[in-house]
């Protein structure tokens, strides 16, 4: 069981070039169609100001771009340098016309000033945070009066039936696959754990309520295997 935040950063590290086919791969290609769906619910306009936390090689970067327009800088931030250098190289092949720009960084520590951003959002990130109540309450700081976090997470089905194939799933299909692509077995073993003991979604809700945000909710994707959660800043 991996308990501390170097050995996470270790685990992403040996993953990295490996990441984005694996997940394609893992998901049979939907969690691309999810990332599309979040990016609809952050309703972005040109010129938005985005923040992509646990921003790993940049899938959401490059949704966001294409939607605020090139004259906007779109902003991710990853603890892990690997993950960052992967995304830099797949960013500068796809959108290489529009603007961006990588960190390294701690989610509990943002290196931005209150009120910078119009919309913040984290993908299939918020479960590998120890002390979420914190990234939350930095997350609202940097966004703007009215300004909208998503947060996209794999969740718990919520039919019997699809809870049993989730969990069978997780247990044996996920961390096999993952060692044949990565001949890493604690990467996706610490993947399956973190997503069988996230919080749930109802419990995820009343955090964004607890750190100040407003009309939160949360939409199930695919039978609840993933859910898009939000809410607005007042």
């Amino acid at each position: 069981m991996v308990n501390n935040s170097l050995e996470v950063q270790n685990i992403f590290s040996s993953i990295a070039k490996k990441y984005d086919r694996l997940n394609s791969i893992l998901t049979f290609n939907i969690d691309k169609l999810w990332r599309k769906k979040a990016i609809k619910v952050c309703d972005l306009k040109v010129d938005s100001k985005v923040l992509d936390l646990c921003c790993g090689t940049g899938q959401m970067i490059n949704y966001a771009c294409r939607e605020v327009g090139k004259n906007t800088e779109v902003i991710g931030l990853d603890f892990n340098q690997e993950m960052i250098d992967v995304g830099y190289k797949r960013l500068n092949q796809n959108i290489k016309a529009y603007n961006f720009k990588l960190i390294k960084g701690n989610v509990l520590e943002l290196p931005f000033e209150d009120n910078s951003f119009h919309c913040v959002t984290i993908a299939f990130g918020l479960r590998n945070i120890k002390d979420k109540n914190r990234a939350l309450s930095e997350m609202y700081r940097v966004l703007k009066p009215g300004g909208k976090l998503v947060c996209l997470e794999l969740s718990c089905p919520e039919l019997s039936i699809l809870k049993e194939l989730h969990s069978a799933y997780l247990t044996f299909v996920l961390p096999t696959i993952g060692y044949i692509g990565t001949k890493d077995k604690g990467a996706y073993t610490y993947l399956m754990d973190s997503v069988k003991n996230f919080i749930s979604k109802k419990k995820l809700k009343l955090l964004f309520d607890t750190a100040g945000f407003i009309s939160t909710g949360y939409t199930s994707l695919t039978g609840g295997i993933a859910s898009v959660h939000y809410g607005v800043k007042k």
